[in-house]
């Protein structure tokens, strides 16, 4: 009798994506876990614990932003609604919690009618990366007073965007390029990490490194022709040639819809607001304010002095 060969029916698109997902749940839950960072600990917000045990950055930006009195209110948010809902400038943060759900859809996902529409629901409420969220508040108090001009502080809100989204990257390589493709995919960072080397060499490399990153999203922020970002961070960073161009490669991945309409469409409606309230919030300083250059290829180390004293703060 001729031997029977089976034929394995393939796995729909629906199918992949469910145990893709079914799969970053099972990795990220595994992950360890420590007591010793209880304190600042957000038993609702999904992986809050593995992240605060895994990275320094992620666990000094929460030690930071609550430094400053910033809290977090535990609250139902869609993606839109938090558009609006997020004031950049008050401490207080609100987000999904989600954590339970998540760990409850790992669990007992074979019972439900319609798994992958239960993803596409969980989802669409757990869009919001603290991390980010923390940044923008802390950087606002690292950063000299804002002018107050339209342009001029249009800039200075691109520069902020811009340490912002380095150190998203930053977290990013700090989870590892197994990881962090899962956390992203689970929407709790924003970027992927580990493609490149360099935050495995010397740590003065890396923070030149991660200096041309933001130097890079400045520039695209900024609305400089992506294609010629590489010979304008070649000029104002000169004799490193290899790590301008790997930083560039990643910075230009940076979402064409945040950089051509979120971000200006942002600062358009809000940059008055945003003037007021830096303003307020930079009363007492003793510093003079921050002027970015109207050529972006004039930035020099007057303006590196503060990226590197963010990377500082970061212990980067």
């Amino acid at each position: 009798m001729a031997k029977r060969t089976s034929i394995k029916k393939p796995v729909s698109e629906t199918q992949q994506e469910i145990n893709q997902f079914v799969k970053d749940l099972q990795i990220l839950g595994e992950q360890p876990v420590s007591r010793k960072h209880t304190k600042v600990l957000l038993e609702d917000y999904p992986f809050d614990g593995a992240m605060l045990n895994a990275s320094s950055v992620y666990r000094k930006s929460r030690e930071l932003y609550l430094s400053l009195g910033g809290a977090f209110t535990a609250r139902v948010c869609s993606t839109m609604r938090s558009l609006s809902a997020q004031d950049l400038f008050k401490d207080n943060i609100e987000f999904t919690p989600t954590a339970a759900e998540l760990v409850w859809f790992r669990d007992f996902h074979h019972e439900v009618a319609d798994p992958l529409d239960e993803i596409r629901s969980l989802m669409r409420f757990n869009e919001i990366s603290l991390f980010h969220e923390q940044n923008h508040r802390v950087i606002w108090r690292l950063l000299p007073p804002a002018p107050t001009e339209q342009r001029d502080i249009s800039r200075y809100l691109n520069f902020a965007e811009s340490l912002v989204v380095t150190l998203d990257l930053a977290l990013g390589d700090q989870l590892g390029k197994k990881l962090s493709p899962a956390y992203e995919r689970m929407k709790v960072i924003y970027r992927s990490g580990g493609e490149d080397a360099w935050m495995n060499k010397s740590k003065s490399e890396y923070r030149q490194y991660l200096l041309a990153l933001c130097v890079s999203t400045y520039y695209l922020l900024e609305m400089i022709n992506p294609e010629d970002i590489l010979k304008a961070v070649d000029y104002v960073l000169p004799g490193q040639k290899k790590m301008n161009k790997d930083a560039v490669r990643r910075g230009l991945e940076l979402s064409e819809l945040f950089t051509r309409v979120t971000n200006p469409l942002w600062q358009e409606r809000y940059w008055q607001m945003a003037s007021a309230k830096l303003q307020n919030m930079h009363a007492d300083s003793e510093e003079d304010a921050l002027y970015l250059p109207e050529d972006p290829l004039d930035m020099e180390e007057s303006e590196f002095f503060f990226v590197r004293r963010v990377f500082d703060y970061y212990g980067l």
